[in-house]
């Protein structure tokens, strides 16, 4: 089961749906940069997972008289999330890194050009945790409960440890070149 699936079960498990709407809820919780959905991706997932006896599906006419295949899920699919949902909160994801490799052949580069890099870096962690910010004061704004919040802050704790691990680096570095 992909991130991608779970993700897409845990839409349904709102409330049924038909493909159009769970790309809106997609594209306005921008759920692109974490469980990897795309349009067609979504019509893929929804077959595979109706295989799988996970969701199921009805045509209804919409107020446009066209016919229109909404998905639900079936009790199968509910605790398929709910265990991947455990799993999910259970065990740390090992996650690959491009500021691995880059360290991983700092050598190439001096030492002063690294400063220089992980400074721009940390400039582009800190834009990213204000947006995290903005958008957990919208959520608390809108009455959002408690676990979407924590969808906001959870981003902006793992933004500050690595701010403070560039700050560690860059000051090493530092001193290295001092020595």
């Amino acid at each position: 089961m992909s991130n991608a699936e779970t993700a897409l079960l845990g839409l349904l498990a709102e409330r049924p749906m038909h493909p159009y709407q769970i790309e809106k809820e997609v594209e306005n919780r921008d759920m692109r940069f974490w469980a990897d959905l795309s349009m067609s991706s979504i019509y893929k997932l929804l077959r595979k997972l109706e295989t799988g006896g996970f969701v199921s599906s009805s045509t209804k006419l919409s107020d446009e008289n066209r016919a229109r295949k909404t998905y639900e899920l079936t009790a199968e699919g509910i605790e398929l999330l709910r265990d991947r949902v455990r799993v999910y909160l259970s065990e740390p994801e090992l996650t690959k890194s491009r500021m691995d490799v880059a360290i991983s052949n700092l050598a190439v580069i001096p030492s002063s050009e690294a400063v220089d890099c992980l400074q721009s870096y940390k400039s582009a962690l800190m834009e990213r945790r204000n947006g995290y910010q903005a958008l957990e004061g919208f959520l608390k704004h809108e009455g959002c409960p408690g676990y979407r919040l924590a969808f906001a802050r959870r981003p902006i704790h793992i933004i500050e440890g690595e701010m403070r691990w560039v700050d560690d680096y860059v000051n090493e570095l530092l001193v290295q070149d001092n020595e």
